[in-house]
């Protein structure tokens, strides 16, 4: 009896043995982001989390590799098409585009595993998809109104509660030689906030309906929304010549204090609450309601502004994914991020300007994503040529919503 007891000890002891070192072996997890873990405070965060993770899980190696963006965008979408050679984590923004790659088969499903993490409900939506959760997303943004306090201030200007307001406010600028708007639509992107707004205004939540095939692209809403962006664009209140206008000049025009008015993402807070960046004093503020219309100041337009999603290559290694998801929704990690709106609870906003965009956020009823994430992307690129189609005087823009509602027909059904 004492003999095979014995043996058995030794055969454990041997077992141990074997498996010590592969127990000891570190896992690598390769990473695709967007930020560098550089100097820059605009990528504060990464540096952080990077640097942070590293040293308290030394058991785990981290192969980052930043891409940028759009290359971010173009070689997960590239890389998720072919399904090899893919990422253990990639950063995204999560919505439809996150949801493509979940229907493909190329997500790593973390419900269980991430479902106890404390963070915002809405940046926890953008990372589900179809009632499964596939990362995390420490970071939000939203749509706002940034405002020169200094321009409204001398010119006895108070920040428009109503559409109407917003009007006679952009005309008194515009009579005096400031634009009211900048926008940078040269980039085509940039339009999006303000008409997913104005849609919404005019017809609540009309784009969720559209996007379920409920309404039509061409609804009323949508069509009242687009002419009114194009009045506004006759008037002159994005400038003399929009198009030519990227979103880093519209930056500039803010920065100098040529541009009274910025309709963007709170992802700016930290650039323009630096001093090194202007020397003038910004607020943010929520976008106004219309009088008549269907939409709320409480309807908000956002999406996750940093997020996190785990694929399939990273399967075996779904321990350490589940480490690094949850150290990225750290308040350590995330009190380093300069701007951005934190969704990590107990994280103190590091700016006058995130401090309002927060406040903002939290009074939010309803959250729509942006509609060129959230949509599938076959359309998303035309959404934004339609949009860029409003700065055109002698565009019909009845007549380019239908072209769009054509093709969403063609990718995404008839109207039921």
């Amino acid at each position: 009896m004492r003999k095979r007891v014995f043996v058995a000890l030794i055969a454990v002891v041997c077992c141990l043995a074997v498996a010590a070192p592969v127990m000891a072996q570190n896992v690598k997890l390769t990473i695709w982001g967007r930020d560098l873990p550089d100097d820059d405070p605009a990528h504060a965060y990464v540096k952080a989390l990077l640097a942070g993770f590293q040293a308290g899980n030394k058991d785990i190696q981290l192969d980052y590799i930043a891409l940028g963006d759009p290359g971010l965008a173009d070689k997960t979408k590239i890389t998720m098409a072919a399904g090899s050679g893919l990422p253990d984590i990639f950063q995204t923004w999560g919505g439809s585009t996150m949801g493509g790659y979940a229907d493909a088969g190329r997500l790593l499903n973390l419900s269980s595993e991430l479902k106890s993490i404390p963070g915002s409900a809405a940046a926890s939506g953008a990372m589900t998809w179809k009632g499964k959760l596939y990362g995390v997303a420490p970071f939000f943004a939203i749509a706002g109104i940034f405002v020169n306090e200094g321009i409204f201030k001398a010119n006895g200007l108070s920040v428009p509660t109503t559409v109407d307001q917003f009007e006679k406010v952009a005309d008194t600028l515009k009579a005096k030689g400031i634009q009211p708007f900048a926008c940078g639509e040269a980039d085509k992107w940039p339009g999006l906030a303000l008409y997913m707004y104005l849609t919404n205004r005019y017809g609540g939540d009309i784009f969720s309906l559209a996007a379920a095939r409920k309404a039509r692209f061409d609804n009323e809403a949508f069509v009242k929304a687009a002419q009114l962006y194009q009045n506004w664009v006759k008037k002159g209140y994005f400038g003399d010549k929009p198009l030519g206008e990227k979103y880093g000049d519209a930056q500039q025009l803010m920065a100098t204090g040529k541009a009274a008015m910025h309709i963007t993402g709170s992802w700016m807070c930290a650039q323009y609450s630096s001093k090194d960046f202007t020397d003038q004093t910004l607020g943010f503020y929520a976008f106004p309601e219309l009088k008549g219309g269907m939409g709320k100041v409480t309807d908000v337009m956002g999406m996750t502004d940093i997020g996190f999603a785990a694929t399939k290559a990273g399967e075996s290694k779904k321990a350490a994914i589940v480490r690094f998801m949850k150290y990225a929704m750290s308040q350590d990690a995330a009190a380093a991020e300069p701007g951005r709106i934190s969704a990590v609870p107990g994280v103190k906003a590091p700016s006058p300007l995130t401090t309002m965009a927060s406040a903002v956020f939290s009074k939010a009823k309803m959250v729509q994503f942006w509609w060129d994430q959230n949509l599938p992307p076959a359309v998303t690129t035309p959404l934004n040529d339609t949009i860029q189609t409003f700065f055109l005087a002698d565009t019909d823009v009845r007549s380019s919503l239908t072209k769009f509602e054509s093709l969403a027909t063609q990718n995404m059904g008839a109207v039921k």
